[in-house]
């Protein structure tokens, strides 16, 4: 962990060579070597730590997944549905479950509009994986389980979130990449977009007979925000 080796200054026009100390390393202060040392030391204990919890986690994850599999039939329970257009819908016993879990969330409240509800209703489920099962601190897949719907082709929507450490000192983390699934929206049903009709230039009687050209423009939605590609940035 010393410092980083400097390149040469470029030499003068008098053809000087760079003096011998300007091209060597500084030597570290033994007070300073010490402490690299001793911080060398404590991470390779935060190394075992974070594979042991990655372990315990896995195990504890293994346990959970019988409830929610539980969770997933009571809701796709067709008898319990409250009425025969439910039965068509992602969790016909509860219907729009996941779109009030979701909107329960502090990050995606604000994020979820009126003409996305009807979609979220063929929600079935929302399942959390893993990049690496051998190295769960790569990132995480989120994946968006779909019932046939009048409204895109897809039966799953994902989400990858790539993660790679900043520092081990800070435990700052950056998302090298988020990979988010292209969704094949059936020809007008396209939430993210609303239809816009553009006004004819001009007076006169002829001119407000004639149509305003029709065009598609983007709209805020849950679909359009959440389903997006980034690269790179930093999560602390």
């Amino acid at each position: 962990m010393g410092k980083k080796k400097t390149e040469p200054e470029e030499p003068k026009s008098n053809n000087e060579e760079p003096k011998a100390e300007e091209t060597e390393d500084k030597e570290d202060d033994p007070l300073i070597k010490e402490l690299k040392e001793l911080d060398d030391k404590y991470l390779e204990v935060e190394r075992e730590y974070e594979k042991a919890v990655q372990e315990l986690q896995k195990q504890f994850t293994a346990k959970q997944q019988p409830f929610l599999d539980q969770r997933s039939n009571v809701l796709a329970n067709v008898e319990a549905a409250q009425d025969e257009e439910a039965k068509s819908k992602g969790t016909p016993a509860l219907l729009g479950f996941w779109t009030k879990a979701l909107k329960n969330l502090p990050a995606l409240e604000d994020h979820i509009e009126e003409w996305d509800e009807p979609v979220l209703e063929y929600c079935k489920d929302i399942t959390k994986s893993w990049i690496d099962d051998s190295d769960l601190a790569k990132g995480f897949k989120l994946s968006f389980h779909f019932v046939e719907n009048p409204y895109f082709t897809n039966t799953e929507l994902c989400k990858e979130y790539h993660v790679t450490e900043v520092s081990p000192y800070t435990g700052e983390v950056s998302a090298k990449e988020i990979k988010a699934t292209t969704i094949e929206w059936k020809p007008g049903k396209d939430v993210t977009v609303e239809k816009v009709t553009k006004k004819v230039k001009g007076g006169g009687a002829k001119k407000a007979k004639q149509k305003g050209k029709e065009k598609e423009e983007p709209r805020d939605s849950f679909f359009r925000g959440f389903f997006r590609v980034f690269l790179s940035f930093h999560i602390v």
